[in-house]
């Protein structure tokens, strides 16, 4: 096939920059070429869909717009979720028994700055259980396609109703494939290769040279076709191309600097914290009713550590995958389960959270409410670290660039974790094993009751977890409440009141001075419709500590 470049969306200015179309490398598209081997299918969409259509609700359609190679492509939005996706089903086109290679290109052009892509397969095995396989996975920036390849797909012998399909790791935003080819085994398919991205390489030619310092320059700051150039152009990472991000330009191609310039940081305005707090209720009149703009519940399914599990997870309104979210894990008590929080009269924490956000109270963030029933609430940090951060942060956007170890302890100060009555007791145990990952605590209603620990031994096993972790006392908070009325205070203030004396607790509301506090609601009891006003004075402390 021949070689086609994409002229992309060019903005006037950049039409008379001296630089030229064809030298701006992060539009081309490079060439498509494959083996002689006979094609059992090939789709182009050139001339109509090819079979396929919408999974989960979504809508495909040709388009012109964005096309790989040719003048078409096949367009997907209306997606709900990240399995929401492009499918074409197989059975009428592949063998089962039969080993294929099979290749997508996919393209994406706004939402987050980078975007997994994931090739698969359904079908139904000889029992009638659903199988998925995954063919291939890969990362790619928005505007430049990818490719998606399997060369060596063996789709199994008992396979029925099987269908290729392509979905993302996380988010639901509207993408683009082209040029889907199905071939005998073996054969090698080229396709687009993954665009690296360098700060200064704007047109992403593998160098830092006059040609970006030209763009950058004629794009004044503000006119790039994709917020790919715009980022590669603004070196100091300060949100946009300045006079600053020039002159490092011409400091660099002259041999005056071989570094890049600190990262330039927006003003933090300090977060005015009441040292003293006490227990303030909302108006329920206002905060339990539904909102104008409200959040979104969405019930997840993850493999936990004894099965499968459920859990539900609140995004706020005008979530957006291209942006950074702290998160917060909240449990539930005794006799309840992942469903509490959100659909239950004497909760509903989502209306809470929609009003907290509208009315400023805090910052947009995810809610997530999973369930201990399966573990056990003190064994549960265990599935909580392998099963439920991974699966959760993998979808979602939070400050977790991803799921490797590395980047959760990097991200520790945007992760909170809280819990009411038993959930508390799972809050006690996270803190204890999970400190390098969690840096906020909110225990509601609960001690550490764990078999016949006493007062003592409580205080000694969460300091020892403390002492051992080598976090200073600026590097963890635990913001502790109940009711005077409630059945844990007994339990739980001796408790707290052990802490205090230990060096490893500064007590004080004010989060910027100390790690400890304990709110109490004179006359409060065992009871939601209590500790839901705890979270809406506790959380809005939350996420201004980083050190």
């Amino acid at each position: 096939m021949s070689i086609r470049k994409r002229t992309g969306k060019l903005s006037a200015a950049l039409l008379v920059s001296a630089v030229t179309l064809s030298s701006v490398s992060a539009f081309p598209m490079q060439g498509f070429a494959a083996s002689d081997a006979t094609f059992i299918f090939h789709d182009t969409f050139e001339s109509g869909d090819g079979g396929w259509s919408g999974r989960g609700g979504c809508t495909v359609k040709t388009s012109s717009d964005m096309p790989y190679e040719g003048n078409s492509a096949l367009f997907v939005s209306g997606r709900s979720d990240a399995w929401n996706g492009p499918e074409k089903a197989l059975s009428s086109v592949c063998e089962p028994g039969k080993t294929y290679s099979i290749s997508v290109c996919v393209e994406y052009e706004s939402g987050s700055e980078t975007q997994t892509f994931q090739l698969s397969v359904a079908y139904k095995d000889a029992s009638g259980k659903a199988v998925y396989d995954h063919l291939a996975q890969t990362e790619t920036m928005s505007g430049s396609y990818v490719q998606l390849a399997n060369t060596e797909y063996k789709l199994p012998s008992d396979a029925t109703d099987a269908v290729l399909y392509v979905e993302t790791l996380k988010g639901s935003g509207s993408f683009y494939i082209d040029e889907v080819i199905c071939a005998e085994a073996g054969t090698v398919i080229e396709g687009p290769k993954p665009v690296k991205f360098t700060l200064g390489d704007v047109d992403f030619d593998g160098a830092i040279t006059a040609a970006d310092l030209s763009l950058a320059k004629c794009c004044n700051g503000k006119d790039f076709p994709n917020k790919k150039m715009l980022r590669a152009a603004d070196v100091n990472q300060n949100g946009s191309v300045t006079e600053d991000d020039i002159r490092w330009y011409v400091q660099y191609l002259t041999g005056q600097t071989a570094e890049y310039p600190e990262k330039v940081a927006p003003p933090v305005k300090p977060f005015d914290y009441d040292p003293n707090l006490q227990y303030h209720p909302f108006d329920e009149g206002v905060y339990l009713s539904k909102s104008s703009h409200p959040g979104k519940v969405i019930e997840e399914h993850y493999n936990g550590t004894t099965g499968q599990n459920t859990l539900y997870v609140y995004l706020p309104d005008g979530y957006d995958e291209s942006q950074q979210y702290n998160i917060f894990y909240l449990l539930h008590g005794g006799g309840e389960n992942e469903k509490t929080l959100f659909f239950q009269d004497d909760t509903m924490m989502q209306n809470i959270f929609d009003h907290m956000i509208e009315n400023g109270d805090m910052d947009p963030m995810i809610v997530v409410t999973p369930t201990w029933n399966q573990t056990g609430a003190d064994k549960f940090y265990t599935e909580f670290r392998d099963k439920v951060v991974p699966f959760v942060e993998g979808k979602y956007s939070t400050y977790a660039k991803s799921t490797s170890i590395e980047d959760l302890q990097a991200s520790r100060y945007h992760r909170a974790y809280g819990g009411f009555s038993m959930g508390s007791v799972s809050t006690w145990g996270v803190l204890c094993h999970n400190l390098d990952i969690v840096a906020y605590y909110m225990p509601l209603s609960g001690d550490y009751r764990v078999g016949n620990w006493t007062t003592q031994q409580k205080a000694d096993i969460i300091t020892k977890a403390i002492q051992d972790s080598g976090l200073k006392t600026n590097e963890y908070f635990i913001f502790c409440a109940t009711g005077s009325e409630d059945i844990a205070y007994p339990n739980m203030t001796p408790q707290i009141e052990e802490m205090k004396k230990r060096p490893e607790y500064v007590y004080t509301s004010d989060l910027s001075q100390g790690n400890f506090y304990y709110l109490v609601r004179p006359g409060g009891i065992h009871w939601w419709a209590n500790v839901r006003h705890y979270i809406y004075d506790i959380l809005p402390y939350f996420f201004h500590e980083e050190h």
